[in-house]
């Protein structure tokens, strides 16, 4: 890259923390639990603004918050988006895991949308998950209610959904022994249990059009985990090569320089 930065590949975890800041977001509550908020960040214009949801990954383990998400999210700011960076229950808190999970994945959704209606342009929403918030993510465009149904109806109004380094197959993943595909068995028996295909987005379909962004030389997802949401659903993917599974929300990455490519060029066609 001439007369620019050259991109990174394979950081490491820690790195998504250098320079990273909530700065310029407010937290925002969608519940009374400590961790039903989140972080948005405004425009500084009127009018309706192309939006942004951002659910954070960490293998649903209370272990990891949505601070490793803010490099990326502020980025996006700064690029004009309105963005929306929920933290939710999760595995190790009180009500983390089945269901409470997926219902505040569901409610933060909601309340921006309710809250936030005058400033969103709501040709230009975009669902975008990392990891197990990719998982998250796709599970929330379902094609069939799953065990979902029993807790109410759920309004779509993103337009599409970028899965980065996506968990698709909760079978498969969790066979795994790495230290996030150990928490697939904990995910399935909170809340008395869940069967798996119920959770699972692969066994699950798809409403509005999926976007994956994946590498072969991803760790800790392996790139089948996408490979296979794409035979079955017939998505568009983007395979990014030799890029580490947190390059993908590292804005200082080829994979991250990526992401923000594709987020920003599909808000312009939206225009």
């Amino acid at each position: 890259m001439s007369g620019a930065t050259e991109l990174k590949s394979k950081v490491d975890f820690s790195e998504l923390g250098i320079g990273a800041s909530r700065e310029g977001a407010v937290v925002e509550r969608y519940g009374q639990a400590p961790s039903q908020h989140g972080l948005l960040w405004r425009p500084n214009v009127d009018g309706p603004t192309p939006t942004i949801i951002f659910l954070h990954g960490g293998c649903w383990s209370s272990a990891f918050d949505y601070q490793h998400a803010f490099l990326l999210c502020q980025s996006l700011a700064r690029s004009g988006h309105m963005v929306w960076l929920p933290e939710y229950r999760r595995i190790g808190e009180l009500g983390g895991g089945w269901p409470g999970t997926f219902e505040d994945v569901t409610e933060s959704i909601a309340w921006l949308l309710g809250a936030e209606a005058a400033q969103i342009d709501f040709d230009a929403v975009q669902l975008v998950g990392h990891s197990a918030g990719a998982h998250l993510a796709l599970w929330l465009n379902r094609g069939q209610p799953g065990r979902m149904a029993l807790l109410g109806p759920q309004a779509i109004y993103w337009n599409r959904v970028v899965a980065l380094a996506p968990i698709t197959d909760l079978r498969l993943y969790g066979q795994g022994e790495n230290s996030c595909q150990v928490m697939v068995s904990e995910l399935l028996s909170s809340g008395g249990g869940v069967e798996v295909e119920h959770l699972s987005p692969i066994e699950l379909g798809i409403r509005k059009p999926v976007e994956l962004v994946f590498s072969e030389a991803d760790m800790l997802v392996p790139a089948e985990q996408s490979r296979d949401y794409l035979l079955k659903t017939g998505c568009e993917a983007i395979l990014v090569p030799d890029a580490g599974h947190f390059d993908f929300i590292h804005p200082a990455t080829v994979a991250g320089h990526t992401v923000l490519s594709r987020l920003g060029d599909y808000c312009d066609a939206s225009r």
